[in-house]
């Protein structure tokens, strides 16, 4: 019972904190860098700024999307949360590892779906590069962030474990 509380709890935190965490960052940005100004916060490496975003993940499309687009997109993602909800909701019982990008998408979906309603574009805020090596071409978000972390966690749990050993009951085979 413990444990599964304790399971629960963890859930809620990915979920409504990654969420709140997404959320404060971004009200932060909005209100303390639209002037423009960046703060470097590791030398050639991260910094924060803003940009906003009325395009897609990472700044994709940006300014080049008709108004009908945008709300096709709103839409897009709204179906997504709810996919997400339902999946989530169905596979409860299986282990949070299983669930963990799941989680991260959803708190990816619902934190930039909130934005283009109260600003009317997704605030991005995060710059990553390295020195003149790299150089990021985009700004990004927490949000942005978690569906990325979750595809990885996807992908490497995909490739290097059987996705059924996260289950909590394991199928039998006749």
């Amino acid at each position: 019972m413990q444990r599964r509380f304790l399971k629960y709890a963890a859930i809620l935190l990915v979920m409504f904190g990654g969420c709140g965490a997404d959320f404060h960052a971004k009200k932060w940005a909005n209100s303390t860098m639209k002037d423009g100004q960046s703060i470097t916060v590791v030398k050639n490496f991260i910094e924060l700024g803003f940009s906003e975003n009325r395009g897609m993940i990472f700044g994709i499309l940006n300014g080049h999307m008709p108004r009908q687009s945008r709300k096709i997109l709103i839409g897009f993602r709204i179906i997504i949360l709810l996919g997400l909800m339902g999946f989530i909701w169905i596979n409860r019982n299986k282990r949070f590892l299983f669930l963990l990008p799941f989680l991260l998408f959803w708190a990816g979906a619902i934190g930039n779906l909130i934005d283009p309603f109260l600003y009317g574009y997704v605030v991005d805020f995060i710059h990553i590069h390295a020195g003149s090596i790299l150089n990021w071409p985009f700004y990004f978000n927490l949000a942005d962030a978690y569906v990325t972390i979750g595809m990885v966690l996807f992908l490497l749990c995909s490739a290097f474990g059987n996705m059924e050993e996260y289950s909590l009951h394991k199928r039998k085979i006749a």
